[in-house]
């Protein structure tokens, strides 16, 4: 018999015209190792082709929104703390463009004040209420100038065109500065951390305060 002294087994193979065989007692310490080592192999591929799937996953989904940052705060004839106000219009400036890259602005009439409407690039000074029915549209405004590049470059008879949700998508993240020019009105400066010179086809956004809410009067 030839023994494998660490599990007690003995080994079911032949030697010359020697028969090597197991007993009982070693069949059952085998059988547990067998479990053992198969039980490994499967957690060892599972592991693997989970963690392919995640990185398929990333590749398939490359057109995450941009990093968003809060940069310098500046101050314009007055004095006092804004740090709630910036909180606030930097989840606002978030959401709007989370939903440039999403290709959702539906939200936007909650955005604004029903008393100054907001200001549009191209447009001029919109109600909320004529902001809603834009919004209903087909080929709207937002549609053209902020998600669709194909509708853009037909509007603009050329293909050298960018639309504002590619220009988020080419900004490797934004940083915000922030300029109050009161206490009930800001503008901000939106920097890109990479390709800084798109950032200059971008309008700077301008919050106002009304109530004690801030809403967007002016879209980038």
């Amino acid at each position: 018999m030839f023994h494998l002294s660490s599990f007690g087994l003995v080994l079911p193979f032949k030697f010359g015209s020697q028969s090597i065989s197991f007993s009982s007692g070693s069949r059952s310490a085998l059988s547990y190792l067998f479990r053992f080592v198969f039980f490994s192999f499967f957690l060892l591929q599972f592991h693997c082709i989970s963690f392919g799937e995640n990185l398929i996953s990333t590749k398939r989904n490359p057109e995450l929104p941009p990093e968003i940052r809060q940069g310098k705060v500046f101050l314009a004839g007055h004095i006092g703390d804004h740090t709630k106000d910036t909180e606030e219009i930097l989840k606002i400036l978030k959401r709007l463009i989370d939903g440039t890259v999403a290709k959702d602005l539906n939200f936007l009439p909650d955005l604004v004040s029903k008393k100054e409407g907001i200001y549009l690039d191209l447009k001029g000074n919109w109600t909320k209420e004529q902001l809603i029915s834009e919004l209903s549209s087909t080929e709207n405004y937002f549609r053209t100038y902020f998600f669709d590049r194909e509708l853009l470059a037909k509007q603009k008879g050329s293909n050298e065109v960018r639309t504002v949700r590619d220009l988020f998508l080419s900004s490797g993240g934004v940083e915000a500065d922030f300029y109050y020019e009161s206490k009930i009105a800001c503008e901000l400066k939106l920097r890109f951390r990479e390709n800084p010179k798109l950032e200059k086809e971008l309008i700077n956004p301008y919050f106002i305060k009304q109530d004690g809410k801030w809403y967007l009067f002016r879209l980038f």
